[in-house]
């Protein structure tokens, strides 16, 4: 039996990459006045995505982070990519950050952030109760 299931690893996954994509946001805010900065967006929610829902080959099971194939190449292993957001019309000092924009994405992230955390929160008070009741 296992006590951390893949819940507990794609919560854990989520929580990595939401602090991540926090970091690429704050850093869009402070270079909001950097003449020729693009703005970056961390993508992961596809690959993340995907990763749940994949399938081991062949009918086997990675047990093992170092087996190939299985759950061990799934959540854990996603690690996201940062791109540069599209621009469509440039200002004068060919920076593309829109602050508006970016607050918005930040208050999204803290909100998924928070609620993941709290998840988390629920599935470790949920796992407490089990060991108290156990005695």
């Amino acid at each position: 039996m296992r006590i951390f299931d893949k819940t507990m690893n794609l919560l854990e996954q989520t929580l990595d990459l939401r602090a991540a994509r926090h970091k690429v946001i704050a850093t869009n805010i402070a270079n909001e006045e950097t003449p020729g900065y693009r703005a970056k967006e961390l993508h992961f929610l596809e690959a993340l995505s995907a990763a749940v829902r994949r399938k081991p080959a062949g009918g086997l099971t990675g047990t093992n982070p170092r087996h190939f194939g299985g759950r061990a190449e799934g959540v854990p292993r996603v690690a996201g990519r940062v791109e540069d957001l599209p621009a469509p019309e440039l200002p004068l000092d060919a920076n593309s950050v829109n602050l508006e924009f970016e607050m918005a994405k930040l208050a999204d992230n803290g909100i998924n952030y928070n609620t993941s955390a709290a998840i988390l929160s629920v599935r470790i008070k949920q796992l407490l109760d089990v060991i108290r009741e156990s005695r």
